[in-house]
């Protein structure tokens, strides 16, 4: 890896976290501009709308309503979001379907309380047909989101969750959730792992392929969220008619198109919401491409 790639993703990740700069970024016209391709607005109908067009292409999608680390009143008002983002896709005569956090529905108040917010979605999923997958994040917050899923899909909660290839206690992790019949959505990772990291990218290639073949042997629900098409293509004979590949709104639609054409089921990750600061310095970190058109947006060439 370009070591000047490595340090801008290090900084980066360091400044996706820092909700002061973020709130204030958030406030600009550039900071917008500079995001849009990543970011399907700022409200639910403006969501639902990209996502009917995404569904007349042949794709299907997940919406996310973006926030992290809420509390409180902030973090009702996102599950309330999740739960009307549901309906409102129901109503427009798509597939239900929205990933969430445990930090923005309070995690930090503690496991009952995001529990607790999780299950109000999850009964609105259950009611309109539609799913729920809880998306997993920094490694400390790892063991609580295992209690929390496997609790809500032991009641018969339409739930899944995602597990992080950069991260050495994946395949443990994988052992536990599947045993228990939990949707998997595998991606290599956009949270710093911390010790808990396999290594390089050429690691977490590595380690992504191994817990593809971990889950394939599996009979649970299978998603592969990845825009390597190296990956994808050394899977492609045994995840045919058993897992369908998730790519990123705005990251790599020439891909997206490609797979479709190939068979795949493509699902498009489809985020909104002002709070666009930390996902897009994630997305911006994971790959230099990304940075580079951020910056010809930000400088208008």
């Amino acid at each position: 890896m370009n070591p000047l790639f490595s340090l801008s993703r290090a900084v980066l990740l360091r400044m996706s976290r820092a909700s002061a700069i973020g709130a204030l970024v958030q406030r600009t016209a550039w900071g917008r501009r500079a995001v849009q391709r990543f970011v399907a607005g700022n409200t639910i109908e403006e969501a639902v709308a990209v996502a009917v067009a995404a569904k007349q292409r042949g794709f299907t999608v997940t919406l996310d309503r973006l926030g992290e680390a809420s509390t409180g009143a902030a973090a009702d008002t996102y599950g309330a979001d999740a739960s009307r983002l549901l309906e409102a896709q129901a109503a427009a005569d798509l597939e239900p379907n929205v990933s969430v956090k445990l930090t923005a529905i309070g995690l930090a108040e503690g496991e009952e309380a995001a529990a607790r917010r999780l299950d109000q979605i999850l009964a609105v999923a259950a009611r309109v047909d539609g799913f729920v997958r809880v998306d997993a994040e920094h490694a400390s917050s790892l063991d609580a989101l295992h209690r929390i899923v496997l609790a809500a899909r032991a009641a018969g909660r339409p739930v899944g969750t995602v597990i992080q290839a950069n991260m050495r206690r994946a395949p443990s992790d994988v052992a536990l959730l599947t045993s228990a019949g939990v949707p998997i959505r595998l991606v290599k990772g956009a949270y710093d792992p911390g010790a808990d990291g396999v290594g390089d990218p050429a690691a977490v290639d590595a380690a992504y392929l191994a817990l593809a073949e971990q889950l394939l042997a599996t009979s649970v629900p299978l998603a592969f969220g990845t825009h390597d098409d190296r990956i994808l293509e050394q899977l492609a004979e045994r995840a045919h008619g058993r897992a369908e590949a998730q790519l990123l709104y705005g990251v790599r639609s020439d891909l997206a198109e490609r797979l479709l054409s190939a068979g795949w089921r493509v699902r498009i990750y489809t985020p909104y919401g002002p709070d666009w600061w930390p996902y897009s310095l994630r997305r911006m970190a994971e790959r230099p491409a990304n940075l580079r058109f951020v910056l010809r947006s930000l400088f208008g060439r």
